[in-house]
């Protein structure tokens, strides 16, 4: 018997529950089945019911008693189904038999088994037994691809269970070794993509590659480097889109110990592989790493300009303020030891449940800080003051570790009050379609935001939070000191070429520092004009001493943050002239949401009538403003997977660069 009879045997098990349910009628009735009910399956035609015993049928053809269970309430067709493909499988009719009433088509073996539907197709053929058939190729390929994208190792495929399985899935595939997969199957796969984004960097819009960079250290250490760029798709009714691209272009073991000048070296061979494959057409536009001193000095060096990552920097900014309130960090810590202590005892874990029952809260588990992610403290004291009264009930039955005092729980709240914006900061920053024009807004609100918290009593009376809201003004001002320094640097040029904080520098600058600005995207687009002699015209709608609007409104839930977000868009409203394509622009009006991508829903319609700037916006919107593309890589956490302690450091590098690039260029 192969695998396809097993599924077929599940087919037939599963389809009788209705005649089942008929039989338990018959046996609390004095009526005979035949006159009481009539039966649904066909398979009765070849069984009759025992007169002394309702739970046993006797088959027709050979006489033999069969068992249908032993509860009234369960009886089923199971094993008369099975009984007729054992031993009458020559009877016609007995491979489909149905249920009368409701008829369901046979669920396909893609359906059971989460294999491609090719591998079930002419079972009792000789096909998968040709290494160069479809089928065995789809299967073959279908693994290595599985290897890839769970980072398992080339052992993995002869595992006993593993080849188990693949031999009751396709009992005449021949599964290849572990070093095949490793010399053919996967480095073929990954060439293919490797050509696939090849390809795609060979359309790119705007001539420039911004490329994010990162170094994982662990039992050994890789630098990854990913690319960030927009493409111009053309839909089937001819309607040219812009699409961003993220793509990991290329990952490197390194040495445990290294130096700034090592590390650009690295970073340095990874950009010229690509740039002798993809000639003109890969030119490096900013730099975005985190902002140890290691990488620091390496971008110092390296020519490059250089963006700090926005993430990492709130991730300091926070951290760095909490550690100068000891107030706070003892909370933080008493915190940390009632998760740490419910989470070790499963007798915790269990009494906090019934109790989350019990009060109608959310059952779930206590949150765990993480050392490399300050959200996580936030989300951590989230979920204590969630589950506060469960847990204030437990305390009066066992101990926690540590108790917390009504004091500490309303310094917890204040905490998670003054928290919550840089949360939303750094959520909105790390999202895959944010750009560097959202840094200043950010900014802008952080400052809005925490303004509000010093004015608001209810949270300043306390002198541990008037403390750390201080403090962290005096952080977020040293850490992005940078941003303001030039009126026209990358930051404040990409904000003027995103229309939905286009007003800003106009608000931040003063006339000559903004004029200033206008004339550097100018020169720009200039450039643009003689090099691809585009003719300089603008929109023919716009007119001289438009007002500046911004009617878009966030679909961000309502908060601090979002709300100082969308007053600082709304405000701040000017008259400028309109004289060229960058005047033109501005004196727009501004429809875009907050929660748009500017280049995908604004800049896509403008190509045709202004592209040279539309193309200088691009090479700036394309620039995401964290490294997080990067770190997530080799993470642990939740968004993506950790490579296999038994992988060999140098088969790393190939398998993640297939796994992250292999459904982004199917």
């Amino acid at each position: 018997m192969d695998a396809f009879d097993i599924v077929k045997i599940e087919v037939f098990t599963d389809c009788d529950t209705d005649a089942a349910a008929s039989d338990q009628q018959q046996a609390v009735s004095d009526t005979p089945p035949a006159k009481k009910h009539r039966r649904k399956s066909a398979i009765w035609k070849y069984f009759t019911t025992c007169d002394d015993d309702v739970t046993k049928v006797v088959c027709n053809i050979c006489k033999r008693v069969v068992s249908r269970g032993k509860d009234l309430g369960h009886l089923t067709t199971s094993t008369m189904h099975n009984h007729m493909h054992y031993k009458h499988h020559n009877v016609g009719g007995t491979r489909s038999t149905q249920c009368g009433r409701r008829p369901q088509p046979t669920p396909s073996p893609h359906a059971l088994l989460p294999f491609a539907p090719l591998v079930f197709q002419n079972r009792s053929s000789e096909t998968l037994d040709q290494p160069n058939h479809p089928m065995t190729q789809t299967i073959t390929e279908t693994v290595g691809e599985m290897i890839c994208m769970d980072l398992l190792p080339y052992s993995f495929v002869e595992n006993k269970g593993f080849c188990k399985l693949m031999n009751v899935v396709a009992p005449r595939y021949t599964l290849p070794t572990g070093m095949q997969f490793s010399t053919k199957v996967v480095p073929e796969l990954h060439q293919r993509v490797k050509t696939k984004v090849q390809e795609n960097l060979e359309n790119i819009e705007g001539s420039v590659v911004h490329c994010t960079a990162d170094i994982w250290t662990g039992k050994f250490s890789f630098v990854s480097l990913t690319g960030h760029w927009f493409v111009q798709e053309v839909s089937g009714g001819g309607t040219a889109t812009l699409k961003r691209v993220s793509v990991l272009l290329n990952m490197k073991v390194i040495d445990t110990e290294y130096t700034p000048a090592e590390i650009l070296q690295h970073l340095q061979d990874l950009v010229e592989e690509w740039q002798n494959m993809v000639p003109r057409r890969f030119t490096v536009g900013f730099f975005v790493t985190n902002n140890t001193c290691n990488m620091v000095k390496t971008m110092s060096d390296s020519g490059y300009v250089h963006i700090r990552c926005m993430a990492h920097s709130l991730h300091l900014i926070v951290t760095g303020a909490i550690e100068e309130c000891h107030g706070v960090v003892s909370v933080i810590n008493t915190a940390r030891q009632i998760t740490k202590t419910v989470h070790m005892s499963n007798e915790s874990k269990a009494k906090l449940h019934e109790l989350q029952e019990q009060l109608g809260l959310a059952v779930s588990s206590l949150v765990h800080d993480v050392p490399t992610r300050w959200n996580t403290v936030l989300f951590m004291l989230q979920r204590l003051l969630e589950q506060k009264k469960a847990l204030t009930a437990m305390s009066t039955e066992m101990d926690l570790g540590k108790s917390v005092s009504d004091s500490q729980w309303t310094l917890m709240e204040d905490v998670v009050k003054v928290l919550e914006p840089f949360e939303e900061a750094t959520h909105t920053v790390c999202q895959d379609d944010t750009s560097i024009s959202s840094v200043i807004p950010c900014i802008q609100a952080l400052r809005a935001a925490l303004n509000e918290l010093k004015a608001n009593k209810d949270v300043s009376d306390l002198l541990e939070i008037h403390k750390l809201v201080g403090l962290l003004q005096i952080h977020l001002e040293e850490h992005f000191q940078h941003v303001f320094e030039t009126s026209t640097n990358a930051y404040f040029k990409a904000t003027l070429l995103d229309p939905r904080f286009k007003i800003m520098p106009m608000a931040l600058l003063s006339k000559l520092d903004f004029d200033r600005l206008k004339a550097a995207v100018a020169e720009e687009v200039d450039e643009l004009l003689e090099q691809d002699s585009i003719p300089s015209v603008g929109e023919a709608d716009s007119s001289s001493g438009m007002v500046l609007e911004s009617e878009g409104t966030s679909s961000k839930p309502t908060s601090l943050f979002w709300g100082a977000m969308q007053s600082l868009t709304a405000s701040n409203m000017k008259t400028v002239t309109s004289s060229g394509l960058v005047e033109c622009y501005l004196a727009e009006s501004n429809t875009q949401s907050l929660a748009c991508d500017p280049v995908i829903s604004y800049w896509s319609a403008k190509m045709e009538q202004c592209p040279a700037l539309a193309r200088v916006a691009i090479k700036y919107l394309a620039c995401p403003p964290t490294s997080v593309s990067s770190e997530r890589l080799l993470s642990t956490g939740e968004d993506a997977v950790a490579p296999d302690d038994r992988l060999v450091p140098v088969h790393v590098p190939q398998l993640v660069f297939t796994k992250y690039n292999l459904e982004k260029c199917q």
